[in-house]
């Protein structure tokens, strides 16, 4: 028996069907904010019963909202790491807070910083975290192996198209099944179906319990998608339009409908971040970069004179890259070559490179050489966190062989990004390697927020994951 069958009679023989992703979601919130209450109860050593279970009950229920949305962006990007740990412990520290001030309200007093305060206060979100860790690794591992079925889907197009979806894996290992299907010999720009067959279809989805249809064809069916949508508007259905052009690599998102004068427009690109997310990001760059340059200072120092005395030429090496919106600016980094390439003629790094200097393989391996990059990101060339920046002449040939690849030009350039802590630094000699790099940076740019952030420059002084290909 193959690995695919395999795994099919696996998930078949232990599969969990959920409501939805929503209940799901709060289900995972109820418990975290049950157990957020039943540590509180520690208080009870302290202030006596009454005190106790108010400001339990206020900081479980705050705590409980909170991991319920983190619960929801979960179950929609389980495969990919975000910082959902670190959150429980932020997400505590807002609950605690306000159960405090319900206390102060209902009361008027102020409590005693006891020592059982500070261990309540303190250790409680490290249990919370450890607790959520494992809920959403034993989670993540089950939607991986197919065994949590949480929507289910109908699917409308031709053949191939609907063939080609049942196959996909990434449907089941995302919660999907589908379980029924109406074939259109031609797809929908073609001779469609009676209404009434449309209709019976749209029943049985509903009999099935399905909650999504999906109609594979493009923008120029719009007639078709029109007529099929007719039938269908009785039933409590989500229809969905499944680009046809994404089986060619072709992919279009549609974002939301804006409304225009008197009509309404598809939102087909959204800029990344609005106002307020550009301003809360520039603020945390400053902020962390002038206080980075402040702690690396011994560190900048040791590296400017290792470089100086181990190979002849200047310590710290500019080169012109590629940055926000397609300008073009000087980034610094300590020199690691025996060269100072900065032109067409570049070659990226490769493993047991000739080119790189002895004390240049260490601070390469450590990320020291990337540190005078703090310096752009105070000038506001660069952010803390973005897609790496590459050379010219390699953003050119990069952007020939992978058409979304300019697109990481719409967020600033960072000293570390997503795909970096992802483990997908380095070569890009290979198209595998531009498309995960690629796509890494643009679901950053599509997720952008300052917890995000605050995430990856963890994972990048913590995870050997982002060490894993410097070379």
């Amino acid at each position: 028996m193959s690995i695919l069958l395999e795994g099919r009679e696996a998930r078949r023989r232990r599969r969990f069907r959920l409501p939805s992703r929503g209940i799901m979601a709060a289900g995972l919130g109820a418990f975290e904010g049950l157990v957020a209450i039943l540590l509180s109860q520690l208080l009870i050593l302290s202030y006596g019963v009454p005190i106790a279970l108010a400001m339990a009950a206020a900081a479980g229920l705050v705590y409980s909202l909170f991991a319920t949305r983190a619960g929801r962006k979960f179950l929609a990007y389980a495969d990919l790491r975000q910082p959902f740990a670190l959150q429980s412990v932020f997400s505590w520290f807002g609950a605690a807070a306000f159960a405090i001030i319900v206390d102060f309200s209902l009361s008027g007093r102020t409590l005693a910083p006891t020592p059982i305060f500070w261990t309540w206060l303190f250790l409680t979100p490290l249990l919370l975290l450890a607790l959520r860790v494992m809920l959403y690794r034993g989670l993540a591992r089950m939607l991986s192996r197919g065994q949590l079925q949480v929507e289910r889907f109908g699917i409308v197009g031709d053949a191939a198209s609907i063939e080609r979806l049942r196959a996909d894996p990434r449907i089941w290992q995302q919660g999907g099944q589908v379980v029924t299907s109406l074939t259109l010999p031609n797809g929908l720009g073609g001779v469609l179906p009676p209404a009434s067959e449309v209709a019976d279809f749209a029943r049985g989805c509903v009999e099935k319990n399905c909650q999504h249809v999906l109609l594979v064809g493009d923008l120029k069916d719009m007639d078709g998608i029109d007529a099929l949508l007719a039938p269908c508007r009785p039933f409590a259905l989500n229809i969905l339009l499944y680009p046809r052009a994404s089986f060619e690599g072709s992919k279009i998102n549609l974002v939301d409908i804006v409304p225009l004068g008197s009509g309404r427009s598809l939102r087909l690109l959204s800029a990344p971040m609005n106002e307020t997310g550009r301003f809360f990001k520039r603020a945390f760059d400053i902020l962390a970069s002038a206080l980075g340059l402040v702690v690396t200072s011994p560190i900048l120092l040791a590296a400017a004179l290792a470089v100086r005395m181990t190979s002849p030429g200047p310590a710290l090496f500019r080169q012109e890259r590629r940055g926000f919106n397609g300008r073009n600016f000087y980034i610094l980094k300590f020199r690691s070559m025996r060269v100072m390439e900065n032109g067409n003629a570049m070659r990226q790094a490769q493993v047991n490179d000739p080119r790189i200097t002895p004390i240049g393989h260490f601070i390469r391996r450590t990320s020291i050489d990337e540190l005078p990059q703090l310096i752009n990101v105070l000038r506001g060339e660069m952010s803390l966190v973005g897609p790496r920046p590459h050379a010219i002449s390699h953003d050119d040939e990069l952007s020939g062989k992978f058409e979304l690849y300019a697109q990481r030009q719409r967020i600033k350039p960072g000293i570390t990004g997503w795909a970096q802590v992802n483990g997908h630094r380095g070569d890009t000699s290979t198209q595998d390697k531009i498309e995960a790099r690629t796509l890494h940076d643009l679901y950053y740019a599509e997720n952008w927020s300052v917890l995000l952030d605050i995430w990856i420059v963890l994972l990048t002084v913590f995870s050997p994951r982002t060490r894993q290909n410097a070379h």
